[in-house]
């Protein structure tokens, strides 16, 4: 028999280790429940017990197989090579022009050029 007390506070007897584990599995039982020890007549956290590791355990595997299972694509296949663009920009005389415009910064520092000469 076992005395478990859950995160709620009310302590609930279990009968058999399968009744622990039938209640971790459905959720009743969660991290923060505690679990009397008889030998040192102590509460102690369910996680140190066997029975809860092996139901973590379990759950664990289980997430991890159902992830695999699923076919992520954008987690398999290879990689795909940026692409490049076709014709990249062309710089006409001075840095920061583009055909037939300026830059906001090209701009900018004529700006200041011509405001620094006065």
């Amino acid at each position: 028999m076992f005395l478990v007390e859950p995160a709620s506070g009310r302590p609930k007897a279990y009968g058999s280790v399968h009744e622990l584990g039938a209640a971790l599995r459905r959720g009743e039982l969660n991290a923060q429940a505690r679990i009397f020890h008889r030998a040192t007549a102590r509460w102690l956290p369910i996680t140190v017990h066997p029975e809860y590791r092996r139901v973590a355990a379990e759950h664990e595997r289980r997430s991890a197989t159902t992830l695999q299972m699923r076919q992520w694509t954008y987690l398999s296949g290879e990689p795909v090579p940026p692409e490049l663009p076709a014709d990249p920009p062309r710089l006409n005389g001075s840095a920061g022009e583009q055909q037939g415009e300026r830059s906001w910064l090209g701009t900018t520092v004529r700006r200041l050029r011509d405001i620094a000469h006065f």
